[in-house]
């Protein structure tokens, strides 16, 4: 592609102050209508009511609890966050949307800071700050008290930098990618997957002379280990197990493994479902089990309905990939929401594909860590539809597409001779 000539090319361009006041004028305009959408008097829905108990427990100094019980089913992230918002401001949903947006914010600026880095490109910036900026379900989701939008400025931030290691690897960037890598999985267990990903793919050229890069790669481990060691040594005393982000794995897979609800959600046969499996395993054990003993045991019987029913199960993992990847972020069937999303998705997917499969052509070239951003997604999709999925789930890797549409766009647009000349915007 065109695109990694103006990755190579390297003169500088400074980012025109006009850019600057547009995209504050955007930023705001959104903000202000973020925070009018808000129904303060919406009470808590979904997993809000645990989150809000383990923020309400945090901060009466009752440790991380939840039902009267130490709590591992749910990373403390966007719990601490949320009581140190309740702290500040009491219990108000309009202080947490006000963060929330402060997230989104952050998430936007990211997504044009990384493409402007992988590509070199104003261009390709531009399109990847106001895809981030347009995107519903990012608004939708920023007004509610929950992870997505925490958790997607923080792999954002992973991913951002580690765009900018793979252009010039270094160890403060490998151990600043460790970090926020462990800052993402305190948020969501799957924030370590997609990093890992990408940097194992980074590392496929390189594997013939690896050991200049184990210095690197010390330091990022040495980031994520430092972030997730304090919450690992407790669940290590609370639980007597390794548990560095949190337990609740094992109950996904079961509820993805149901024939009786095809893998999807419902809440009165996924509870009956639960209770038994706590049963059978209280029976087995002679004691209730603690939160590690039952979520090795929904595991088990995930396994056993795989092992029951292979091709049922095989369909359903098909399914879980659609409903991960193709289905809007909304409640209730809207036939027009749902095909208008679908085919955004598909050209978001078409679009980003082509950039990805180039960087991956030139291994050793400075676009190759757009192939490794492609793989990872590829892996993530993968790996999170063996547990029960919905579209919620996928939306904070949407930047990871963004970045990658972008990339293609902004080609298309050099190809055509209708953007300015490929320069290095000044990104240090």
């Amino acid at each position: 592609m065109i695109a990694q000539t103006a990755r190579s090319n390297g003169a500088q361009q400074l980012i025109p102050p006009r850019l600057w006041i547009i995209a504050t004028a955007l930023l705001i305009a959104r903000y202000a209508l973020l925070l009018l959408s808000v129904n303060r008097h919406l009470a808590p829905t979904g997993d809000e009511p645990n989150y809000v108990e383990l923020a309400d427990n945090l901060l009466a100094g009752h440790g991380y609890t939840a039902h009267g019980i130490p709590w591992a089913f749910k990373p403390p992230g966007w719990p601490m966050v949320l009581a140190m918002i309740r702290w500040i401001a009491g219990p108000s949903r309009l202080a947490v949307v006000f963060a929330q947006g402060l997230f989104d914010t952050g998430t936007i600026l990211l997504c044009g800071w990384t493409a402007l880095a992988l590509t070199r490109s104003r261009t390709a910036g531009v399109i990847a700050f106001m895809l981030a900026l347009l995107w519903p379900p990012f608004f939708r989701e920023s007004r509610f008290m929950q992870t997505e939008p925490l958790f997607t400025v923080a792999i954002t931030a992973a991913l951002a930098l580690f765009v900018r290691f793979a252009r010039s690897p270094s160890l403060g960037l490998a151990f600043a990618l460790g970090l926020v890598t462990g800052v993402a999985s305190l948020v969501r267990p799957t924030g370590l997957a997609p990093v890992v990903a990408m940097v194992l793919v980074w590392l496929a050229p390189r594997w013939r002379r690896l050991t200049p890069e184990l210095p690197r790669l010390f330091a990022m481990g040495l980031g994520v280990v430092l972030v997730l060691a304090p919450w690992t040594l407790r669940n290590a005393r609370v639980f007597h197990a390794f548990l560095p982000v949190s337990t609740g794995a094992g109950e996904q897979f079961l509820q993805g493994s149901l024939n009786e609800t095809d893998g999807r959600w419902n809440a009165v046969i996924v509870g009956k479902v639960n209770d038994s499996v706590i049963a059978d395993e209280t029976k087995r054990l002679g004691h209730p089990p603690n939160a590690v003993e039952m979520d090795h045991a929904a595991l088990m019987q995930g396994l056993a309905n795989y092992r029951n029913d292979p091709a049922g199960s095989a369909l359903r993992y098909v399914k879980r990939v659609w409903r991960l990847c193709l289905l809007p972020v909304a409640s209730g069937d809207r036939p027009l929401l749902r095909v208008a999303f679908f085919v955004a998705l598909l050209t978001v997917y078409a679009l980003a594909i082509p950039a990805g499969i180039e960087g991956l052509r030139h291994p050793n070239g400075p676009g190759f860590a757009a192939g490794a951003v492609l793989v990872a997604l590829l892996i993530n999709v993968l790996a999170m539809s063996l547990l029960y999925t919905n579209s919620r789930y996928f939306e904070p890797m949407r930047p990871f597409l963004f970045v990658l549409v972008a990339d293609t766009l902004a080609t298309f647009a050099l190809a055509r001779g209708r953007i300015e000349t490929p320069g290095a915007p000044r990104i240090a």
